[in-house]
């Protein structure tokens, strides 16, 4: 059993974004898999109930605070041909892309203000923030295995 003691800051790292927690488990120690599982698992743990909370602060603030649609509808302006044009694809592929400006938080926004399947819309970002902690394993895992070279 790999040590856990720094738990709580690739919890911390996961919960900004995937590509960021699997990389941080990488380098504290954590076999590739668990570094994977923790990572996602907070992820997702944070990123689907904010697609909730969202949603409903969003139908509230409608009536009350048309700026915060406004707001959000120009955040999202970027994705929006993407998405509109793929649909759930494009929500997949804006939270599994490791570029700045995309990733799970983007991709709930994104689902709320188009209004799209809640249902739909969670299992996307889910999918998304598996593979999003795949390709940054991969990268974490190339990287860590040249280290040796270079020491």
């Amino acid at each position: 059993m790999p040590p856990l003691e720094n738990l709580p800051e690739i919890i911390i790292a996961s919960i900004w974004d995937v590509r960021i927690g699997v990389p941080v488990a990488v380098v504290y120690g954590l076999r590739p898999f668990m570094a994977l599982g923790i990572a996602t698992a907070s992820s997702a743990a944070t990123v689907l109930p904010f697609l909730i909370i969202l949603r409903g602060l969003l139908l509230a603030s409608a009536r009350y605070f048309p700026g915060v649609r406004n707001l959000l509808l120009r955040m999202t302006r970027r994705h929006r041909s993407t998405i509109e044009r793929y649909g759930y694809i494009g929500i997949l592929v804006s939270v599994a892309l490791p570029l700045p400006g995309t990733g799970p938080w983007v991709g709930a926004i994104t689902a709320v203000v188009l209004d799209l399947d809640f249902v739909k819309s969670a299992m996307t970002l889910a999918l998304g923030i598996i593979l999003a902690g795949l390709i940054s394993l991969g990268i974490a895992e190339g990287v860590t295995s040249l280290i040796p070279f270079f020491g």
